[in-house]
């Protein structure tokens, strides 16, 4: 369950140095409640934007396109801001961006699976690929073996943006002096002044830098996203099979759409000789 960080923050308007700022100049308390904004924004957004594991499958469909050539980065200006906005959350990637070959079974880590499964559902998304026969069980048999049981992380504003950590979770640990000389700071590192001054800067240069990132509005992305990947089904012609998926299994029909997605959409992504003109 996801806390609203947002609420918390609300504390900070009770601290002696927001009061005093807010009070001595007018501009800065409009400074605040617009920083309450953007990170409300992140937090509540955070929560909601990947609900129904629309953002993954997204993203992992657009870093496919990218890796194999098929799409340019800077093609779609929407995902390209949540690309490289999200780069950095563990929850998505598990670390370090997938190569080809890797696709797959990181998607199926992301979404929760253990990593044995994750190799054994990603070897058979190749076998697919090289135009293997799908599994005599159907082609949900071996998705609904290893997904049972599974558990998603969630999504941390924290990872994806460092002003958030830096403003609401009161991480300063690895903020970088930019501006003071080494004799400023040799004279006044021991000062409440610089390190308020240092802490400030980064805050300020890395809220510049995610600019981008804050313009977006994460709970009407959510929805965008989750059209497209309801547009996926209809595109592909998948409605028929997930409904069958619903009714035999009980199941909700995204966990069935992720099954044939990272299957044999990622799969030739993933594992194809030739991944723009694959035929499924």
């Amino acid at each position: 369950m996801h806390n609203i960080m947002m609420v918390s923050f609300l504390e900070n308007f009770g601290l002696p140095s927001f009061e005093e700022s807010a009070m001595w100049n007018p501009l800065c308390a409009g400074t605040n409640l617009s920083i309450l904004d953007y990170f409300g924004n992140l937090e509540g957004g955070c929560a909601v934007i990947d609900c129904q594991a629309q953002l993954r499958i997204v993203m992992y469909l657009y870093h496919g396109l990218v890796i194999n050539g098929i799409v340019q980065e800077d093609e779609m200006p929407l995902l390209e801001i949540l690309y490289k906005g999200f780069k950095n959350c563990k929850a998505l990637w598990q670390g370090s961006l997938p190569s080809r070959g890797e696709l797959v079974k990181k998607f199926w880590i992301s979404f929760g699976m253990g990593l044995n499964e994750s190799k054994q559902m990603s070897k058979s998304a190749r076998l697919l690929a090289q135009g293997g026969p799908v599994s005599s069980g159907g082609v949900f048999a071996e998705g609904l073996q290893h997904c049972r049981g599974r558990t998603m992380k969630p999504i941390e504003p924290s990872e994806i943006s460092t002003a958030f950590r830096r403003i609401c979770d009161r991480d300063f640990s690895d903020v970088v002096d930019k501006y003071h000389t080494p004799e400023q700071r040799k004279r006044s590192s021991h000062t409440e002044q610089y390190v308020v001054a240092v802490h400030t800067n980064d805050t300020l240069d890395h809220l510049e830098e995610e600019i981008q990132l804050h313009s977006v509005n994460f709970i009407s992305t959510a929805c965008i996203l989750e059209q497209f990947v309801c547009s996926i089904t209809r595109v592909l012609q998948w409605d028929s099979l997930l409904e069958t998926f619903k009714h035999t299994t009980n199941l909700d029909m995204r966990q069935g759409f992720a099954i044939i997605f990272a299957q044999h959409l990622l799969g030739a992504l993933d594992f194809a000789q030739d991944p723009l003109n694959y035929e499924f």
